[in-house]
């Protein structure tokens, strides 16, 4: 699993930090499709995946997640992805680090799953799947990706797949992830 991305609880000083990076973000053409309102997106989308987490008997660390991906997904880093301009560093973490209470998954990732299967306009309808809008145990994603398969590329070459580019993890406790940075494994 590799880390993309990370949320942590807000302030109002968060907020403006927030809005300010994701407007120099958008300014320099790294981030075109940031929109007026992602901020207070991105957060009902937490809120919603925390509360489906919740409601499966889990009891989250965190009020929001820490970001990753379920095996590889490297058009973050390729030319032209989501990091290409700012040198990341990928996280590698084995899923036994965590328990079932500390991770939750989404295929795909959790704001295109949660905007197609909440879709009333009808664009979502061609992309429409049984596993939209759902938040998965570490149980259920095996069964989930059994039938559905792994995403892959399919998304560059088939129409259907189009928004399905990754499974995301919302890791729900940072500590084990801490304690992998600062152990000689990281």
């Amino acid at each position: 699993m590799a880390g993309f991305c990370t949320s942590r609880g807000h302030t109002p000083q968060s907020d403006d930090v927030a809005e300010d990076l994701l407007s120099a973000l958008k300014e320099s053409g790294q981030r075109t499709w940031l929109h007026p309102g992602y901020l207070e997106e991105r957060r009902s989308v937490e809120a919603w995946l925390h509360s489906e987490f919740v409601k499966k008997g889990k009891q989250p660390h965190l009020k929001s997640p820490l970001y990753f991906v379920l095996g590889e997904y490297d058009d973050f880093f390729n030319e032209g992805g989501f990091f290409s301009g700012s040198s990341p560093k990928k996280l590698e973490l084995p899923l036994s680090l965590f328990d079932s209470d500390m991770i939750s998954f989404t295929y795909p990732d959790s704001m295109p799953s949660l905007a197609i299967a909440t879709d009333t306009t009808g664009r979502g309808d061609d992309y429409r799947k049984p596993i939209h809008g759902k938040v998965f145990t570490d149980e259920e994603i095996v069964d989930v990706i059994e039938e559905y398969g792994m995403p892959g590329d399919r998304w560059k070459t088939e129409e259907y797949w189009r928004f399905d580019r990754l499974v995301a993890v919302q890791v729900w406790d940072d500590r084990p992830v801490w304690q992998f940075m600062q152990s000689d494994q990281a």
